[in-house]
């Protein structure tokens, strides 16, 4: 009988952190999910900084944007630089990066909770099937 009871103590034990690393398996995805969705804007904004820049530097005419003024035949970087930045605002270097790192930080967390969940739900099916021996082998459920 106290085999029986620490085998169920141990099988709740098992519930109640299945059910914590579970929500922070749900906690770490949607942090991720909403990083990730600001990464690909990112993304999305540095391409098309990188087409203004190389536009500016392999421009044939004149270019104008936001007061910034790029002459034909420029390959005057730091212009193509200003021209480029006037035109893609959205684009931020620093907040990018600083994205690519969260991502690759909340994909991890995110990862190492399911890895715990998948190892602790096998762990618990283990110890369910010894709680129901333990319980059946004192007489305390009947078949």
């Amino acid at each position: 009988m106290a085999n029986t009871a620490t085998l169920l103590s141990t099988l709740l034990n098992s519930n109640a952190d299945i059910n914590y690393y579970t929500q922070q398996q749900i906690y770490w995805s949607g942090k991720y999910e909403a990083n990730s969705a600001k990464l690909s804007k990112q993304v999305k904004a540095e391409e098309k900084w990188e087409s203004a820049f190389d536009s500016a530097i392999d421009n044939t005419k004149e270019l104008n944007c936001g007061g910034v003024r790029v002459n034909a035949n420029n390959n005057n970087k730091q212009i193509a630089d200003a021209y480029a930045h006037a035109k893609v605002k959205q684009y931020n270097e620093e907040l990018s990066l600083e994205l690519a790192e969260l991502d690759v930080e909340y994909d991890t967390m995110q990862q190492m909770y399911e890895t715990m969940l998948e190892s602790l739900r096998a762990q618990k099916e283990g110890q369910k099937t010894a709680t129901q021996n333990a319980a059946q082998d004192t007489g305390l459920l009947q078949s």
